[in-house]
């Protein structure tokens, strides 16, 4: 009996103590799993840089032009229509240095007082023309009976516009044809206005032209070279036999 008592202490000692056994494996390996997850845990590999294509620059816009400071943009507004003869002034000027005898350049700053635009359609009976020399009539637009204008002019309100035109340079006389003579060198004056407008006037003078310098010739003339005499040739001598 009492060997068989102890055979059973054996039997539940060893018993514990496998039990004991297993429960220090868990226990490790519990252990072992939570290193593992805490500081065993492998860091994260930093993100291997990836070469990124520099952005091209964006081409820089040139700048806008702008306007002086001391320059204004301004809207001129014309119109169609037609200008009061009364209200149109015509101031004339012609420039220096023009020469008789051949055709005279004239400049025409027209504007208008009725204080919108307009536009001045000249014709012999609205516009006349004195060309005189010390009150001596040369040119006279009524006895040509031609607008000194060629066409139609546009008036903005509050502005002149300058209209270059030309005189003939020859006086009308009384058929205003191509057989009058020219004006010769001299001073003048021009007066032009419309009929029952206030005229304007201005002097000029006619230079003569200066008489043109024959050219003359830098090279000079080439020298006949004489030509060299024959030389006479020797007469043979002739021997007589004895």
């Amino acid at each position: 009996m009492a060997n068989r008592r102890v055979g059973r202490d054996v039997y539940w000692r060893r018993r514990l103590l496998v039990l004991a056994g297993l429960i220090a494996i868990v226990w490790v390996i519990l252990q072992i799993v939570g290193l593992v997850r805490g500081d065993g845990e492998p860091a994260a590999s930093s993100p291997t840089p990836t070469a990124t294509p520099a952005t091209s620059a964006s081409p820089t816009p040139e700048p806008t032009p702008t306007a002086p400071a001391d320059q204004v943009s301004v809207e001129i507004e014309t119109d169609t229509r037609p200008c009061d003869p009364t209200d149109v002034r015509i101031l004339p000027s012609v420039a220096g240095g023009q020469y008789a005898g051949e055709p005279v350049d004239v400049d025409l700053m027209i504007t208008t007082l009725g204080g919108s635009a307009c536009t001045f359609e000249p014709d012999a009976d609205q516009l006349l023309v004195v060309i005189d020399a010390g009150g001596a009539p040369i040119y006279d637009s009524s006895v040509c009976r031609a607008a000194f204008l060629p066409e139609a002019v546009a008036v903005p309100a509050g502005w002149g516009t300058v209209v270059p035109v030309e005189w003939t340079g020859r006086g009308s006389g009384t058929g205003c044809g191509t057989s009058e003579g020219f004006a010769p060198p001299g001073s003048y004056t021009l007066t032009i206005g419309t009929y029952g407008g206030e005229p304007g006037s201005t002097t000029f003078r006619l230079q003569r032209r200066p008489p043109e310098t024959p050219r003359t010739s830098t090279t000079p003339p080439t020298s006949a070279t004489p030509k060299a005499s024959p030389t006479p040739k020797r007469p043979k001598s002739t021997s007589t036999a004895r």
